[in-house]
């Protein structure tokens, strides 16, 4: 499935209602709550746009953006 837009923040309130808020506007919008599950989300799922926390327990947003591109 393709999305627009992956939210990935380790506060799941904020992450899910991010994520409820664009696909109000049909902007298709999927959200994980940490490191692994975004790589594991990425790994199957195309999306062109991501919605990165720096802080992501105990790993980093840098780190994840270094491993994407």
């Amino acid at each position: 499935m393709d999305y627009k837009v992956l939210m990935i923040d380790d506060d799941e309130v904020i992450a899910a209602s991010t994520a409820e808020y664009f696909n109000m506007f049909d902007v298709k919008t999927a959200y994980v709550t940490s490191f692994e599950d975004a790589v594991a989300f990425l790994e199957s799922n195309t999306v062109f746009l991501l919605l990165l926390d720096i802080n992501l327990g105990e790993k980093s947003g840098f780190d994840l953006c270094k491993k994407v591109r």
